[in-house]
């Protein structure tokens, strides 16, 4: 039972919210490409772009826009737009589940708007900031800070602060269990729906007056709320709302005890969880999987979503983080203590309940065994085993898919990072013209990633023209210190043939950062790609400073840049290919008298 109250505390908890403007995008594109417009009116473009257009559905790339805003505002002064920058990444991080970086965004953003003296801004921080504290269940400061940010909204006469502040202080009190006076902050809150609420902040409100009344047996009146709630987040299209709203139905119908229904809602939102790439969210919406699976004594299925839960919680404690919360100076002693103590509970809750649901399994599997062995006659034993054996192939090859989704998700975050550092690098040399050209053509390479990465296949001519892009902007960035050749097989149709996205890519940027960074002169780099038999070779060969070189500047102490990640993500994408579709797939390198050689095979696909 101490498992299934700390999950119902999970699920039954109000959601917090982050602060954002909302309007309709329109041409806001067009007003951030325009270079010639004010940085004030692309700036602006920006914030809107990055929040309302992408932050909800793809957070990733609604990072990476807050980061070329950030960019922007910094090169022109205007710390204004760098607070708001830092709000939007705080925001990202905290979807991410990644605490010690939201809270680092936050601080930073606080000090731009401290310094230009904004008061609504700095309301709007001090409740994002007050949403991290309760996440850590830190009540009494979250409290102060959300009371804090109620007294400046107020000041301001920011209505639109003043309704978050509401339903924060709200969540709150669900959170320390008083629904009474939770549900005066909710009522505080819904009456500036036409002043201020938004629909977003909406729908957030009703589904955490749902909870409440979900709790008090008032079931009815629940799930007509509740409805609401995910009738407002369809209807503005945005992933987290939707998979909030999911959740607090399935939930809903859990505590009716009515798990089918509960299973029905939790499957919708996971599948969002995932396809948004949510750790933080997928680990919640599978507790709630768990719990239903469990009770409907399906034990095969409720640990494995107990299993899933706790490797979405262990990706999200990381040592880097854990590093980097030691160097924040806001509450940094009840910060650490708190992820501590949360996360030894955590490990020791998860060990005990996979163990109780293991030994439960053997149980049934030993009690079905027995009575198998009287009632199965062989000719059934033989279709079982024929049905079983389809089934576990179907069910390999559907899992290979979704991990191949999975890994791809973190081959472009990999991807932008080292793109990003080439863009910074260019920018700080204060060439205005260059800098604009260098940042043109990555927006350019951006989106073609941005837009590859949604297809587990692309063509290789659209997979080689964002590899020619990347090449092109790293080739820039170094001043022309290589040369570099692309070669096709004539008997390869390159709109024909199918690959993953930006398989090699690590492989490239391997050649570029330690073949031609270390190399005196002008260096040469060669991609290929050519058919043998059954099978694609895409081959990668410099005339670098070699492996050797490598190995030789580590052992002396000279940094090098770190590529284990993407080669490894790279060598797991092609054992899922080679899963999926069958013949060989993985790299191997060849050390050259001068360079370095990798081939990558995979097979060949077609459209």
């Amino acid at each position: 039972m101490r498992a299934f109250g700390i999950f119902l505390l999970i699920i039954s908890s109000g959601s917090p919210i982050l602060l954002n403007a909302q309007i309709n995008l329109d041409s806001l594109w067009g007003v951030w490409n325009d270079t010639l417009r004010d940085p004030v009116d692309r700036l602006r473009a920006m914030s809107y772009i990055s929040i309302d257009g992408y932050l909800h559905n793809k957070p990733d790339s609604g990072y990476l826009l807050a980061v070329m805003q950030y960019d922007l505002a910094e090169k022109v002064g205007n710390e204004r737009y760098q607070g708001l920058a830092l709000n939007t990444q705080g925001e990202y991080f905290g979807m991410k589940g990644d605490f010690p970086r939201m809270l680092n965004c936050f601080e930073r953003s606080r000090e731009f708007f401290e310094r230009g003296q904004d008061t609504v801004a700095l309301a709007k921080i001090l409740g994002n900031m007050g949403v991290l504290l309760q996440q850590l269940k830190a009540w009494d400061n979250a409290a102060e800070y959300y009371e804090r940010s109620a007294r400046m909204a107020r000041i301001a006469r920011d209505t639109a602060t003043m309704a978050a502040a509401a339903i924060n202080i709200g969540s709150l009190r669900m959170d320390q269990g008083d629904t009474a006076r939770a549900m005066v902050a909710f009522d505080e809150a819904v009456r500036y729906r036409h002043s201020g609420l938004g629909d977003r902040d909406l729908s957030i409100v009703l589904g955490n007056m749902g909870i409440v009344h979900s709790r008090a047996g008032r079931n009815k009146l629940a799930d007509s709320l509740h409805t609401w709630s995910l009738a407002l987040a369809e209807g503005l299209e945005e992933d987290d709302l939707r998979i909030m709203a999911l959740k607090n139905i399935g939930g809903h119908y859990l505590r009716m005890g009515d798990r089918a229904r509960a299973i029905h809602f939790g499957d919708r939102a996971l599948a969002l969880c995932r396809s948004a790439g949510l750790p933080k969210e997928t680990s919640e919406t599978a507790d709630l999987l768990y719990l239903a699976h469990k009770g409907e004594g399906r034990t095969k299925e409720a640990l494995a979503m107990f299993e899933l839960s706790v490797q979405m919680k262990d990706s999200l404690r990381n040592a880097e983080g854990e590093q980097e919360l030691q160097r924040f100076t806001f509450e940094k002693k009840a910060l650490a203590d708190s992820l501590e103590s949360a996360a030894q509970l955590a490990q020791l809750e998860n060990e005990r309940t996979i163990a109780e649901l293991r030994s439960e399994r053997i149980r049934n599997r030993s009690w079905a065994a027995g009575a198998g062995g009287v009632l199965l006659l062989g000719g059934i034993a033989a279709w079982t085993y024929t049905d079983r054996k389809r089934r576990k192939e179907r069910f390999e090859k559907e899992a290979a898919t979704l991990e191949t989704q999975a890994l791809r998700s973190q081959m472009n975050p990999h991807f932008i990072f080292n793109a990003l550092n080439s863009v910074n690098a260019y920018v700080q040399q204060n060439d205005t013209a260059n800098a604009t050209s260098f940042l043109t053509k990555f927006a350019r390479v951006m989106r073609s990633v941005l837009e590859n990465s949604r297809h587990a296949e692309v063509p290789l001519q659209e997979d080689l023209d964002t590899l020619r892009g990347y090449i092109d902007l790293e080739r820039k960035r170094m001043q022309d210190k290589f040369d570099y050749r692309v070669e096709v097989d004539p008997a390869i149709d390159p709109q024909e043939v199918m690959v993953p996205p930006l398989v090699v890519q690590p492989f490239v940027e391997n050649a570029i950062w330690h073949g031609m960074a270390g190399k005196e002169g002008k260096g040469h780099i060669l991609l290929k790609v050519e058919q043998r038999g059954q099978q694609l070779v895409w081959t990668i060969e410099d005339d670098g400073a070699g492996r050797h070189a490598k190995k030789i500047a580590q052992v002396d102490g000279t940094p090098t840049k770190k590529t284990s990640l993407g080669t490894t993500i790279t060598r797991a994408r092609l054992d899922l290919v080679r899963k999926q579709y069958g013949g060989n797939a993985g790299f191997h390198y060849t050390d050259l008298p001068q360079g370095t050689r990798v081939e990558v095979e995979m097979p060949l696909m077609r459209a």
